[in-house]
């Protein structure tokens, strides 16, 4: 059997030129490559707009309930205002009220602390106190102290301003007269609490002292009688004399 044999003989020019041929043949055209990338760029482009729309409509949703709350919270502090003046005017008229009732307390403070300072002192005037023929009330008119004003200098009485604990005094005296016995009762509203005196004669001078610590109630009255056919004396020298002072109030 006889083979043929076909050979191509190619130069190196001819090589060269069928390689930028088919070179050219494979590379696409430039109008397609570029409506490629203008088509990924429309989608880049779309793509980041519908982001930004999204975040738009977020944005905007939040903006929309930012106003809610903010008209919200302007009504509620509107409310609030309101009911800020009016608390406000409520405790201008409870100052108002307690400067009242503080006047009212000061007073009152004032009126009990100056009922509260309570103490008398007096004595007989000049000259003899008797006898008489029935008990009678010894006044003792030569004040010599009298705070508070509840010793009474024309009744010979004092009476209690407040309830407390006093202190009531008295002394007796007589001077040359042995004819007639000298003493006094002390009372404290009918109630005879003590008797204090002598009876015998033992000279030109005698004296008597005697005190009691008492628990009065508002208005109790308190006060010194001379016994019948008894006597006493006085001078400048305060011989016989009725005190009381408050020791506590309670």
């Amino acid at each position: 059997m006889i083979y043929s044999t076909c050979v191509w003989v190619i130069s190196s020019s001819d090589v060269a030129d069928h390689f930028v041929l088919i070179t050219f043949l494979l590379m696409p055209e430039p109008s397609l490559l570029q409506e490629a990338k203008m088509q990924e760029t429309s989608q880049d482009v779309c793509c980041e707009m519908k982001q930004l729309r999204e975040l738009l409509y977020q944005q905007a949703a939040a903006l929309s309930e930012l106003k809610v709350k903010m008209e919200y919270m302007e009504k509620e502090n509107t409310a609030q205002a309101a009911e800020l003046m009016v608390m406000k005017k409520e405790l201008e008229s409870v100052k108002k009220e307690n400067a009242g009732d503080l006047c009212c307390v000061h007073g009152c403070v004032f009126v009990l602390a100056e009922r509260l300072k309570v103490a008398f002192s007096a004595g007989l005037s000049p000259g003899q106190k008797g006898p008489f023929h029935f008990e009678t009330t010894l006044i003792y008119s030569k004040v010599v102290s009298n705070i508070g004003g509840a010793y009474n200098p024309y009744t010979g009485v004092f009476t209690a301003p407040v309830k407390g604990v006093y202190y009531i005094r008295f002394t007796a005296a007589t001077y040359n007269t042995n004819s007639n016995n000298m003493g006094v009762h002390l009372y404290k509203n009918t109630e005879h609490l003590m008797h204090l005196g002598e009876y015998d004669k033992d000279g030109t001078a005698r004296h008597v002292s005697g005190a009691l610590v008492l628990n009065l109630e508002v208005g109790d009255v308190v006060y010194l009688r001379l016994l019948t056919n008894y006597a006493l004396y006085d001078d400048t020298l305060l011989r016989n004399t009725f005190s009381g002072f408050l020791i506590f109030p309670f």
